[in-house]
């Protein structure tokens, strides 16, 4: 159960520095550099790539536990486990059970806003983007109707 109890404290940790990362770009989209930027999406890369690292630890522990409780692995969630310890080690359990619980919430719910963001911020250097090419392709022009075309009015015969 030590070992168990070390792995999810680790994740835990992992998890909140995951929550501070993504707090980081929250507050810095605008304001951060791009290589800033790419600094963090490492630095969260390698969050979670630790954090799938203790995941598949974790998963060989409770594949040892089934075997030796005579269970299988599907029946043995974190749950059944806490259930099953002894009293120095349920507490200290299903406190970390709960952190993650509580800590994937607000990684959801950052992550979720980050996205908005940044979907924002790409649509807006989209049309930047746009604005741009139409200004190298020469000055816009206006219909008949008012509207803006890039190439020049083309006059019907009729017209002439």
């Amino acid at each position: 159960m030590e070992e168990l109890l070390n792995i999810l404290r680790q994740e835990v940790e992992l998890h909140e520095q995951l929550i501070s990362m993504l707090e980081i770009e929250f507050e810095g989209f605008g304001r951060l550099r791009g290589s800033e930027l790419l600094k963090l999406q490492g630095e969260k890369s390698r969050c979670v790539r630790a954090t799938v690292r203790l995941e598949n630890e974790r998963i060989q522990l409770v594949d040892k536990l089934a075997d030796s409780w005579e269970m299988t692995t599907k029946e043995l969630t974190l749950s059944v486990i806490i259930s099953h310890a002894t009293e120095e080690f349920s507490a200290p359990l299903q406190q970390c059970f709960d952190q993650l619980k509580s800590l994937i919430y607000k990684i959801q719910k950052i992550a979720d806003k980050n996205s908005l963001q940044a979907s924002g911020r790409l649509k807006s250097v989209e049309s930047s983007i746009q604005f741009m090419s139409q200004l190298q392709n020469g000055p816009p022009t206006y219909s008949d109707v008012g509207k803006i075309q890039t190439a020049t009015s083309i006059i019907s015969r009729t017209e002439v």
